[in-house]
Order: structure tokens, then sequence, then C-alpha cells
């Protein structure tokens, strides 16, 4: 798939794991994105940077990173340090898939109460997601 910014100054390829969306609920893409951070998973292995001059890297936390476009400032990308997980902003695919499907939503219990989706998800806290990649981490 590929993907871009809204300037078009940072390109990339990415396969999909699947076509599953998930909803970011926690305070740091909320401030980043000023809403809802939808996101797809990839293939790490498959992120194959076409443009970068204007790639930029932020260590968010301990064990994530966030990729952007410092031109435009578009969020491109989250993924772990160490490079076993990335997911992107599904809105950046240049072509959406017409089966995208919204299924899980994470750090739900940081969402504010003022918005709500009109399907059921799967819904996981932070202390949900944290235990996700400290298993992980233990492989």
């Amino acid at each position: 798939m590929k993907v871009s910014c809204l300037c078009g100054q940072t390109k990339f390829e990415a396969e999909l794991k699947n076509h599953h969306v998930h909803a970011c609920h926690c305070s740091m893409c909320r401030q980043q994105s000023s809403g809802v951070l939808m996101s797809v998973d990839i293939e790490p292995s498959s992120l194959k940077f076409v443009e970068q001059e204007h790639l930029s890297l932020f260590q968010s936390s301990e064990w994530g990173e966030r990729g952007f476009c410092n031109h435009c400032g578009t969020s491109l990308f989250w993924r772990t340090q160490d490079g076993s997980y990335c997911n992107i902003n599904v809105f950046a695919l240049q072509q959406q898939p017409e089966d995208l499907k919204l299924t899980t939503e994470i750090y739900i219990d940081n969402k504010p109460d003022f918005y709500q989706f009109k399907y059921s998800t799967e819904q996981l806290t932070e202390a949900d997601v944290v235990a996700l990649f400290s298993k992980d981490e233990e492989k």
C-alpha cells in the first residue's frame, strides 16, 4: 500500500497485516491528532520509505516512537523502538481498502465522555495495552 503525508513530502510503502482499524484514545494520540488516532497494523519489515527528507521521529515513550512529516505535520505511524510492531495512520493511505472495519479501541479508560463510536468494538484499557507489549518484550 502507498502512504503519504498531506503535502506529499513524506511517502512510504507498507504491507497491511489485515484491514482492522484501531482507534487510540490515549492522551498523546489525542493531543497529537486533535482527536482519535485511527490506525491499521502493518508488517513492520514492509515499511519502505520512498521520500523521507521531511520524516521526523519522536520518542514518545520508553518503548514507542511516532513518525511524522516535519513539513506539514501529518502523523504517519507509531512503532515500537525495537521495530517489532508498527501501525500507520489509516487516513494516510493513498487508497483505502473498501473492507476496512473499526474493530478495536485502545486506552478506552482514557477516552473523554463527550464522544463515542456507533459500532461495538473490542475495548482495551491502558493496562491491557501495556500488558500486551510487555508480553512481546518477554519473548
